[in-house]
């Protein structure tokens, strides 16, 4: 379907930047093992308040702490941002009115980096409805305006996991079990319709059309470590997270 090929590896995402959304924390601990991995960490303004309200102690606050908080800055708390402060984080404030809090933070990281690394934005489909549909406008446009080249960017969330597919070839590695993923995965065609093929799922499509209002592969199983998903447009990727918790 096309010349082009991305690999994907969501199970092993290094190096990368962590950026946190301005909603409630549902999973401390997935919180706090994504920025314990990070090379930069990014509080999307609100974000900050959320952070503090977990009042973390010791090891746990120190690894809390951001290098940057960005954003208009009209949801953070002053004392907050004055912590913080006092604690060597950066504050960005961005005034411009026609980006969202998430597309300053991109923004952030491409102005602070000196190497090519992903982005893992924490939150950025839970809590309101309409601003989960606000994070993946801003995921599809910040895909078509290649804010972060060379990059690749996942919004995550307790139970699952989700990535913009690139035009052509797609190759994801996609372990399963425990601490890793889940069997369900969904390919959504959010930008505009699509035509796929798929290899490795339990039902698998050969020049399919999916757009919605038509057919879309929701639901669907993987049976294989590496799958396959060739596509005509920028789709939406969807994996379950099987996370281990300890008793």
């Amino acid at each position: 379907m096309g010349n082009l090929e991305t690999i994907w590896e969501p199970a092993f995402i290094t190096p990368y930047a962590a950026i946190v959304v301005n909603q409630p924390i549902e999973d401390q601990q997935l919180l706090l093992d994504i920025l314990a991995g990070a090379t930069l960490t990014v509080f999307a303004d609100g974000a900050a308040n959320h952070i503090k309200d977990l009042k973390l102690t010791g090891p746990e606050e120190q690894q809390s702490i951001p290098d940057f908080i960005c954003g208009d800055l009209d949801s953070i708390r002053p004392e907050v941002q004055a912590h913080y402060e006092k604690n060597g984080t950066k504050v960005i404030h961005d005034h411009d009115q026609y980006s969202s809090d998430l597309t300053k933070s991109l923004k952030c990281i491409q102005n602070n980096i000196q190497s090519p690394m992903h982005a893992v934005i924490v939150g950025g489909i839970g809590g309101r409805f309409d601003q989960a549909f606000s994070q993946l406008h801003h995921l599809y446009t910040a895909s078509q305006e290649s804010m972060l080249p060379n990059c690749q960017i996942f919004l995550v969330n307790p139970q699952s996991i989700c990535f913009l597919l690139e035009k052509g070839l797609n190759r994801i590695t996609t372990p399963v079990g425990p601490g890793l993923f889940a069997e369900n995965i969904g390919i959504i065609p959010i930008g505009r319709p699509s035509v796929i093929s798929t290899r490795g799922l339990e039902w698998d499509v050969t020049e399919w059309h999916t757009e919605f209002g038509g057919q879309m592969s929701t639901s669907n199983h993987i049976k294989s470590e590496i799958i396959e998903i060739d596509t005509s447009e920028r789709v939406l990727f969807t994996i379950e997270m099987e996370r281990s918790h300890e008793p």
